[in-house]
């Protein structure tokens, strides 16, 4: 295959019909590019299917055009919704992968077909360096050795752990700040509104952070090294992992702990791509990112996967320059599962919040960015380079706007009242520090339970603020120059 001709595919974000609507949900998506080799191969269904795992077996061929013949393993899951298909070796690179649907599991889907088919096409090259480290590459410590898992329990803080300096202290809520400062490496904290740490570690690399406490009451945080968010129980020892599956590296910016035992997890996807075939003067062999998103049971299979190269076309990323060697497409930074079980996802490159179904795959609609389809009402400045996505207990939702883009640049918390139906964005709380506060990346909005709003500003100082719904500060607290806490909860 040409590999030129190839990436000429990007020009155009995928649009594809099951053709039949006894299959909801396909992925690989039918026709799309830059499948990873070790990728498994998901079939969903509108209605559970009777059909037992032999019957299975014998209905489905996988064909590669370069390996040929697929065997693999059927799980069946999603009270029967769901059939994965995980191959027994990988795929090739640069080949195109037929799926073939024959015998009774046809015969459920279909009466009249003599088989369904759909294919999708593997990576041509497979790009080793994960992206997340090479966007924070700057951040690692090399004289660090950090292979080794060890309890992460210090009970005294070592003279290295940097002080957090409290400011303003007036009657915040109840409950302790969860913060991961990092310089050189990365202390998970857990400190008192006086800034005196109750617990904390300083194993983990640069890489790593987003201590948080899960729906379940256990703590989750990522480990940079190991490319794994891990579990703790209330003893702070280690009890799961959670990973991206499909040959993909899990990152950093979001894990979710859902009720029925399932986990949300999100990799950077670095691809290599002749650009000159999308924008003229395009570097031939461009490295860009795009954005995974799975969802991986509690047997750590991928049951839903939506991929940004089938549905975000890489011009989408407005502020990035496409003639660039690296272009950081999409950047995505938090998902939120929405009342209704569907999917919202913040990507930072595009300016824009995206609703997902979580049925299909399909994008819902798109908040911001280019492909904006809400009207703003109440906010001229709009959100640029925004983070943290939640929607709160009024229904409403609320994100942190970095505002890189803003004139000056500066960052806010902002609530939305979405109108889903009629398409606006009414902002019905914002809060702008004064004197301003600028925070380039990370930070993080929570509505905390007796109407304040605690403020995590990210690469910046002040490091958290919580204020009133009138604005006022009740607490505010920095870390020395040149520390930062990418999140604060």
């Amino acid at each position: 295959m040409n590999y030129f001709k190839f990436t000429l595919l990007f020009l155009l974000v995928a649009s594809y019909s099951y053709s039949n609507d006894k299959i909801n949900y396909l992925e690989p998506a039918p026709r799309s590019n830059l499948v990873r080799p070790e990728n498994n191969i998901i079939i969903g269904f509108q209605d559970p299917i009777a059909i037992n795992l032999q019957e299975i077996s014998n209905s489905i061929q996988v064909n590669g055009s370069k390996s040929g013949n697929h065997p693999g393993t059927i799980i069946i899951c999603e009270d029967n919704k769901k059939i994965i298909f995980n191959p027994s070796a990988p795929f090739e690179t640069g080949e195109t992968i037929n799926v073939k649907i024959t015998g009774r599991l046809l015969n459920l889907i279909s009466s009249g077909m003599k088989e369904y088919t759909f294919s999708f096409n593997t990576i041509v090259k497979k790009f080793q360096s994960n992206a997340y480290s090479l966007m924070m590459q700057n951040l690692r410590n090399p004289n660090n050795d950090l292979s080794s898992m060890q309890n992460p329990v210090i009970r005294n803080a070592p003279p290295v752990l940097p002080p957090l300096t409290v400011s303003t202290n007036n009657n915040p809520s109840d409950g302790y700040l969860f913060l991961a400062p990092f310089y050189g490496l990365t202390y998970l904290t857990i400190t008192d509104k006086n800034g005196n740490p109750y617990w904390y570690t300083t194993r983990v690399s640069s890489l790593s952070g987003d201590l948080s406490e899960q729906p379940n009451g256990n703590l989750t945080y990522f480990d940079g090294v190991k490319h794994k968010h891990y579990e703790m129980n209330q003893n702070y020892n280690i009890i799961d992992s959670f990973y991206c599956g499909n040959g993909y590296h899990t990152d950093l910016h979001e894990l979710r702990l859902l009720s029925n035992g399932h986990a949300l997890v999100m990799a950077y996807d670095s691809e290599i791509v002749d650009m000159s075939h999308i924008v003229q003067g395009g570097d031939t062999t461009a490295m860009v990112i795009g954005l995974i998103i799975q969802e991986i049971d509690e047997n750590k299979n991928v049951v839903f996967q939506w991929r940004s190269w089938d549905h975000f076309a890489i011009t989408d990323a407005l502020h990035e320059s496409m003639l660039s060697s690296y272009i950081d497409a999409v950047h995505g930074n938090a998902i939120e599962e929405d009342n209704d079980g569907n999917l919202i996802i913040s990507s930072r490159h595009l300016d824009e919040i995206t609703k997902i179904n979580r049925t299909t795959g399909d994008i819902i609609w798109r908040f911001g960015g280019l492909h904006n389809q809400f009207t703003f009402l109440g906010d001229t400045l709009k959100f640029t380079y925004q983070h943290a996505i939640r929607r709160i207990a009024n229904g409403h939702v609320t994100l942190f706007d970095n505002g890189n883009f803003h004139v000056p640049p500066h960052s806010r918390a902002l609530e939305y009242s979405l109108d889903e139906v009629n398409k606006t964005a009414t902002v019905v709380w914002q809060y702008r520090h004064s004197p301003d506060v600028f925070s380039p990346w990370g930070g993080y909005v929570q509505r905390l339970n007796g109407g304040n709003t605690l403020i995590g500003w990210g690469g910046t100082s002040p490091a958290v603020t919580e204020v009133q719904p009138n604005g006022t500060i009740v607490f505010e607290a920095s870390y020395p120059l040149g520390v930062f806490s990418y999140r604060a909860y």
